[in-house]
Order: C-alpha cells, then sequence, then structure tokens
C-alpha cells in the first residue's frame, strides 16, 4: 500500500467527515460536539465560495472555458485560464485581478509542465483543475485520416490525463482537491462525423471514474460534466437544419449556453459539493436521459 496512503486518517463519524470537508482544522474537530452546531452556523451561500483557491481552467479563451473561469474569479478564486489562443490573457471584464491568463497547447507534455511550473511559481498549488479544451474536425471514419484521429485523441483526451498527471502530486501533497473534466453527449449517443471525438469523450469518463477510486482517499473528488447542445464555437460547425432538429426533440426546446455549465462547476468545485465523486452529470437539456 501506497505510504501516505497507510497514513491517511478516515473520519470516524459523519459529524468528523462534515469538518474534515470544510476544512476545520484537526485540533478544533474536537470542540465540535454535534451536526448542530454546523448547521447554525452554516451560511449556505458559503459553500460555493472558492475565495483563496487557485484554479487551472483548460480551453478558457471562449465559450464554456472562460465562462467558468470569470465565473470562478467571482466565486473569489485566482485563476489561471489557459488556452491555445493568445486572447485567452484577455478576461472579458478588466476588472478580473485574479484571471492569469497562460498560452499553452495542453496536448503537449513540455507546454503542460511549464503551464503547471508558472501556477505553482506565481499562484500557488493548484487544488482546482478544470479540463475543457477541446477541438471539432467532423469526418466519417471512412474519410478520416490518422492524424486527424490522433489530433482529436490528443488535444481531448491526452491532455485530461497530462494536466492531471501534472497537478495530482500538489493535491496529494494538501489532502485535498477537484478535478473536473468536461465530456459530451456524443460520448453516450454517438454521433454521425464524429467518432474520434466520441472516442475521446467516452475516455474521458471511464478515465475519470478509475481517478476518483485512485484518488478520493486522499479528499481528491473527480467529477464529469457532459454538456449538450451548447451555444459555442464548435456548435456552429453543425448545420443549421440538424440543429433544429435536435432542438425540436428537446423537452426544453432551446440550445444551452455556457452560463447553464457554471452553476454545475461552482458546486463541484466548492464544498457544496464536498460528498460527489465519480459522478459524470449530464447539462443537455433534456436530449439524454440516463
Amino acid at each position: 500500500m501506497n505510504e501516505a496512503l497507510s497514513n491517511f486518517e478516515f473520519p470516524t463519524s459523519r459529524l468528523e467527515a462534515l469538518l474534515i470537508s470544510a476544512r476545520v482544522p484537526k485540533f478544533q474537530i474536537s470542540l465540535v460536539k454535534d451536526i448542530d452546531m454546523i448547521e447554525k452556523m452554516a451560511v449556505p451561500v458559503e459553500c460555493f465560495d472558492l475565495k483563496g483557491k487557485i484554479a487551472i481552467v483548460t480551453g478558457s479563451a471562449r465559450g464554456i472555458g472562460k465562462a467558468i473561469a470569470e465565473s470562478f474569479v467571482l466565486a473569489g478564486a485566482s485563476v489561471l485560464a489557459v488556452d491555445v489562443l493568445d486572447s485567452v490573457t484577455l478576461p472579458s471584464n478588466e476588472h478580473m485581478e485574479n484571471w492569469h491568463g497562460f498560452q499553452a497547447d495542453v496536448s503537449q507534455p513540455a507546454e503542460v509542465a511549464k503551464m503547471t511550473d508558472f501556477c505553482v511559481s506565481k499562484l500557488g498549488t493548484p487544488e482546482i483543475l478544470i479540463n475543457i479544451a477541446a477541438i471539432s474536425s467532423p469526418s466519417p471514419v471512412r474519410e478520416m485520416t490518422l492524424e486527424n484521429w490522433r489530433m482529436n485523441i490528443d488535444v481531448n483526451l491526452s491532455s485530461v490525463f497530462l494536466c492531471t498527471h501534472a497537478v495530482v502530486p500538489y493535491m496529494i501533497h494538501r489532502s485535498r482537491g477537484a478535478i473536473i473534466s468536461f465530456s459530451s453527449v456524443i460520448a453516450r449517443t454517438g454521433g454521425e462525423m464524429s467518432a474520434h471525438y466520441a472516442a475521446a469523450k467516452a475516455g474521458i469518463e471511464g478515465f475519470s471514474k478509475s481517478l476518483a477510486r485512485e484518488v478520493g482517499p486522499y479528499g481528491i473528488r473527480v467529477n464529469v460534466i457532459s454538456p449538450g447542445m451548447i451555444d459555442t464555437e464548435m456548435l456552429k460547425l453543425m448545420p443549421q437544419r440538424q440543429k433544429q432538429k435536435l432542438v425540436e426533440r428537446l423537452p426544453l426546446r432551446r440550445i444551452g449556453y455556457p452560463e447553464d455549465l457554471v452553476g454545475l462547476a461552482l458546486l463541484l468545485a466548492s464544498s457544496a459539493g464536498s460528498y460527489i465523486t465519480g459522478q459524470t452529470i449530464h447539462v443537455n437539456g433534456g436530449l439524454f436521459m440516463d
């Protein structure tokens, strides 16, 4: 058994587990006599507070990544916003002092290493990792080149491994952390012209479940958010007629927007989601119901 794991002290009661999740110092745990004391002191909105936390958000130059990175800044976190596009250095709101842009291709190990070193040296050790960076290059399998296949797997799946591999040691050292990776409804339903994309996104879900089992004992939570039709640059690649047909199938009768994913990301990254791990949560307007 790993030495760090063998020395890990598991909570002995629900009360102690709640206190540990709230990061109450161990010497203070014995001072709290019952759960009622916690409930009386609790302010629900504070559970979503990210003040003092350091987060890395990949794919944050636009779309879902930018919405989540900016919401984390507003929730109090210091955010390293990472993207291959140089526009990542500029948040929408110029007053976002805790936004730190960093240009990198997270499918490349050397660039992920530079990203991590920058975060640790300039901001501190990351406690939250949000894997959103993705590409889509539609092609039927019969015409798909090996280069196209590998590019999709590298950016959409291997980047998740590389970024996770880089930050997990820091999370283990601090005995806490939250890793949220973005999949897609296509991982469950499949999609025409998207076999490579679907394979990568399904891989994220399997990877995350396995990782959740590995790092859970260290206080690290791992979850997946699976969006449906979200108004991003990627959706613009879909023909209008196909989009309209899909919207007509949605119980909510509309496409989603990046802001529709912000609340769930805040839940999973904060202490409000302290007992959620190993889950894939769908945000798709009812397009797919698990």
